[in-house]
Parts: C-alpha cells; sequence; structure tokens
C-alpha cells in the first residue's frame, strides 16, 4: 500500500465515500499516484480506513466514472492510462439526459429563419425581463394548461431554463437551515440546489409506481417540513409517473400538512400522459415548472413557472438575484414556434425517436423497467444483492458510461438498488446500437430482477 497515497485521516467535511475518491485525485494530482499503478483491495483500503467494503466500491465506481481509475478481471483496480486524441472518444457517454439534436435540426434552423433581423438583434442584444409579454403569456398558458384553462397567464413568469426555476423557487419558499421533502431517489440538480441553499432534504420512499404519498406524510410529520419536491410524471431517474390516485392522495396530504410544492414538469411535455397536473389539483400551493430543454432541445434554455399570486413577487426577486437579465433570445424563438406549431413538430419527433431508441437498447438491459411514457432516459432496477457501482464500473471498462443509483440518493436514505441509461446523449440510433452491444457483454454477467427501488 503506497503510504505516498494514502493520507492519515479522512476530510471530515466530506463524506467518508468522497474523501475516498478525493484522495484519489489528489494522488493523481500530485503525481504520486501514476497511470498503471495498482491500489490496494477495497477490502486493505477498507481495514486501513475503518470503513466499510461497500463505501469503499462506492469511492472506486465513481472514480471510474471519472475516468480515474479502471478495474481488470482478476488483476484489481488500477489508476487509468491517459487518454489520446485517437482513443478519447472510444467511451459511449449514456450518463447525461439530454436529447439528441439532430432530430429536430431542420425544424429549429427553420425556425430561427423565421425570426426577422431586427428582432433576432434586439432578443439578443437587449436587456429583457422575467416577465414576458401579454401576448406571450396566453400563448405559453395556453401550451402548459389543459384546453386552455390553467394556468392564470398572470401567474406566469419565464425562466432561464427549469434548473433556474428550482434554483429561485428554493430561494422564494426555503431558509438555510431549512427541510424539504422530496423522492427518496431524485435529480441530481435538486441535490446541488439543495446544498447550495444549506436545505436538508428528507427522502421519502417510493416503489416501482414513483413516491408512496403515506410516506410524504410521515416524512413531513417527522421532519416538521413544510415544502414537497417531486416530479410526478417521467421521473429521473426511475421514470415512473405518479397514477391519479397517488396524485389525489398526495394534494390531500399538502393542505393537511398546509405544505408547498415543487412540481419539476420539465418531462411532461414530452411524456404527454394525459394525467392531471399536482398543480391543477393544488394551485394555490404548488411551484409549477417546465419548459423546452427535455422536448425540443437540451441547450433551449427557456422554462416557465407557474406560481400562486402572492409568491409572484419573491419569485421574480429570487430569479432576478440568480440572473439579472431575462431569456429574451429564447422568449423571441419559443413565442414563434408555439404559434406555427414548429415547436409541436419536434415534440413529436422526439417521442417518435425515443420509441426507436428504446426497442434498440432493450434487448441489452433485461429486467429494464418499461416507461409508460416518452422519454430519454430508462432506469434498470437490481436485485438486492447487486452491487450497482461495481456493475457501472465493468460497464465502462467495456466502454459505455452509465448513472448508477448512489448519484441519486439522498443522504442518510436506504442505498438505491438500480441505475440508469440515458439513450438521448448519442448522435445516432447506430450509436446506440454500439453501446447496446457492449453493455450486452456486461449484464449476463450479474442477475436482476424489477423490484422495490429503496
Amino acid at each position: 500500500m503506497k503510504k505516498t497515497w494514502i493520507p492519515s485521516s479522512l476530510d471530515p467535511s466530506l463524506s467518508k465515500y468522497m474523501a475516498l475518491l478525493a484522495s484519489i485525485e489528489q494522488g493523481v494530482a500530485e503525481g504520486t499516484l501514476r497511470p498503471g499503478d495498482k491500489l490496494p483491495s477495497n477490502r486493505e483500503i477498507s481495514e486501513f480506513f475503518g470503513v466499510t467494503v461497500a463505501t469503499v466500491s462506492r469511492a472506486m465506481g465513481e472514480a471510474a466514472r471519472r475516468g480515474l481509475v479502471e478495474g481488470r478481471v482478476g488483476s484489481g483496480t488500477f489508476i487509468r492510462e491517459t487518454r489520446t486524441a485517437a482513443n478519447a472518444t472510444d467511451t459511449i457517454d449514456l450518463s447525461l439526459n439530454t436529447l439528441p439534436a439532430a432530430v429536430v435540426a431542420d425544424v429549429l434552423q427553420g425556425a430561427m429563419g423565421k425570426l426577422a433581423p431586427d428582432a433576432l438583434h434586439d432578443s439578443l442584444f437587449s436587456y429583457h425581463s422575467y416577465l414576458p409579454s401579454a401576448a406571450h403569456r396566453q400563448v405559453a398558458a395556453g401550451w402548459i394548461g389543459a384546453a386552455g384553462q390553467w394556468p392564470d397567464p398572470d401567474s406566469l413568469l419565464c425562466t432561464t431554463g427549469v434548473h433556474q426555476g428550482l434554483l429561485a423557487s428554493f430561494r422564494a419558499l426555503l431558509k438555510p437551515g431549512d427541510r424539504a421533502v422530496c423522492e427518496a431517489l431524485t435529480y441530481t440538480g435538486i441535490k446541488r440546489i439543495a446544498e447550495y441553499s444549506n436545505v436538508q432534504l428528507i427522502g421519502a420512499r417510493c416503489d416501482e409506481d414513483g413516491v408512496v404519498p403515506e410516506a410524504v406524510e410521515e416524512a413531513l410529520e417527522r421532519s416538521g417540513a413544510r415544502v414537497v419536491i417531486l416530479t410526478p410524471t417521467m421521473h429521473n431517474p426511475t421514470t415512473a409517473t405518479l397514477s391519479l390516485e397517488r396524485r389525489l392522495a398526495l394534494a390531500a396530504i399538502l393542505r393537511k400538512h398546509d405544505a408547498m410544492l415543487i412540481e419539476d414538469g420539465v418531462n411532461v411535455p414530452l411524456a404527454n400522459d394525459g394525467l392531471p397536473l399536482l398543480a391543477t389539483l393544488v394551485p394555490e400551493r404548488t411551484f409549477y415548472l417546465t419548459g423546452f430543454s427535455k422536448c425540443v432541445a437540451s441547450g433551449f434554455r427557456l422554462g416557465y413557472a407557474v406560481v400562486p399570486p402572492a409568491y409572484v413577487g419573491p419569485f421574480h426577486e429570487a430569479l432576478v438575484s440568480t440572473q439579472w437579465i431575462g431569456p429574451g433570445f429564447y422568449l423571441a424563438l419559443a413565442e414563434s414556434m408555439l404559434t406555427d406549431g414548429s415547436a409541436q413538430r419536434c415534440i413529436e419527433r422526439h417521442r417518435n425517436e425515443a420509441r426507436e431508441r428504446l426497442a434498440r437498447i432493450r434487448p441489452a438491459l433485461p429486467g429494464m423497467r418499461e416507461p409508460n411514457t416518452a422519454g430519454y432516459h430508462v432506469w434498470v432496477p437490481a436485485a438486492s444483492g447487486m452491487r450497482v457501482d461495481d456493475f457501472c464500473t465493468q460497464a465502462l471498462q467495456a466502454g459505455v458510461r452509465l448513472s448508477p443509483g448512489s448519484h441519486f440518493a439522498i443522504a442518510g436514505g436506504s442505498a438505491p438498488a438500480g441505475y440508469r441509461v440515458s439513450i438521448g446523449t448519442v448522435a445516432s440510433g447506430a450509436e446506440l446500437g454500439a453501446a447496446a452491444a457492449r453493455l450486452a457483454s456486461v449484464t449476463g454477467e450479474l442477475p436482476r430482477a424489477i423490484g422495490t427501488l429503496i
């Protein structure tokens, strides 16, 4: 064991697995760990630090995901050789949940061509508010709502993407030190925002049908939290879509406990599940967020927020505090595309493409959870004995980068059992087919079964 790498103690400000990861990163940066060096076994490292082997496995899995180490069957774990320009594209990355740009490139190009040069110049370089024009709010409300009956256009603001909307919602509803309830597995951006805002997330138990309403209520009662953050449609990472029964139960729980809801509806336009939004069931206590990054193009940084009238002012202040100028160019482009139907054409193309890609990847992922709505990510639950981080390390060795459930888990919750595969990241179906072939060589080695997620 290399004493030049192993520190005398772990960084107490980090979780144990992150402290182990940091020690590897530091060793590589300082040159005390060089490409090709063999690391001690996971058991040796666990005994040295006094942590569990599972903690070490999790750290090694993350180190592999970051390209720091690689496992060699029968030999151990080694510091990864530096990649050259010639082989830098060997790994197929299925870890980023993005949309394939080429599917709608011609539609977007046509939409750009319809913007008059003067209007294009103004939208790009002038100051713009987060309060869209009355005409734009009317068009956007019709796109978001059911038959134009919801939402009230006066309660609609724009955001520079849904992520900014989430950040502003945290600032408007939560103070440093507060607690908020969310799914036990949640979007990593929500975890980052909570850490940045010094808000503690309390994970509510999920099953294969999504978050369990009774678990949300129990978490509210136990923690004293008064804010809930949920993704009811095409949940990231599990793809679960809440039934009408669960949505009604959650609405009743929110009212009973006088709790506010942040509803992440970024996947709603593409999913088209036909179910009522939670925001339509409890509009007086819901911040509803949606946008174009998961239905038109990942770089289309325009979102919409519908908030209760009493919160319009605080939410707007939170937006301005994060970024002074609103997304003028995307507002102009979105209004044109919503009006002439090109936004809907993009959505239909992506629905068809997502279905085709799902069919292509399905044979390589036995046990994959079958999403009941359209989307560009899938979830593969694991059998209780499966070591997901180790599996993702093996997949990376085979040339495919995945997202283990540990990336989405709320601290202090039960260990996640599964991994996410993002099928929109690659440019073409052919490249996805190559990834499927590589995964097929790995998936046969480990059992998996659909079951409880947490």
